[in-house]
């Protein structure tokens, strides 16, 4: 079998220290839904997800949202991998992030993944693999992370969405 080319992957190490991610002409770009966020790339040996040396980390202001938009095959199933970690910020707040994946709006909207991370740790990777089957008529997909507390960073790394069969 051919191996399949990645739609999207980013381990977030090809960067230089401090390049802002979500600047139009950036190699990978990543997208956000607000004026005030931004993502930096984080070159820092060691720190990023299984002690890789680079990952991506937000802006610190109220409702984060990274977003990557695709348009894939119907009957098609794809696998979304990504790494995050929140830093900064107060422990005792609600510092819980969601993961999803959906299509369309309103009525035409479609769910492929919908997480609620509530119990993660200040400063610790948490990996997540999800898989979904695309529908007809649900092919343009919007892969979406986001927090809402304010004062924290959101980091992610190993972004990666590849179609699976």
């Amino acid at each position: 079998s051919q191996d399949q080319k990645p739609e999207y992957k980013n381990n977030f190490e090809n960067y230089e220290n401090g390049t802002i991610l979500t600047e139009p002409g950036v190699k990978k770009r990543l997208f956000t839904w607000g004026k005030e966020t931004k993502f930096t790339a984080v070159y820092s040996e060691g720190m990023g997800n299984k002690r890789s040396n680079g990952f991506a980390k937000s802006s610190t202001n109220q409702g984060v949202y990274c977003v990557k938009y695709f348009t894939l095959e119907a009957g098609s199933s794809y696998i979304w991998k990504i790494a995050v970690k929140l830093e900064g910020g107060d422990q005792s707040k609600r510092i819980q992030y969601a993961l999803k994946v959906t299509s369309g709006k309103g009525e035409n909207s479609h769910n492929y993944v919908s997480k609620i991370i509530k119990d993660s740790k200040m400063g610790e990777w948490n990996e997540f693999k999800n898989e979904f089957t695309v529908k007809e008529g649900a092919e343009k997909i919007n892969v979406t992370v986001y927090r809402w507390a304010d004062g924290t960073s959101m980091c992610i790394d190993d972004f990666l969405v590849k179609k699976i069969n």
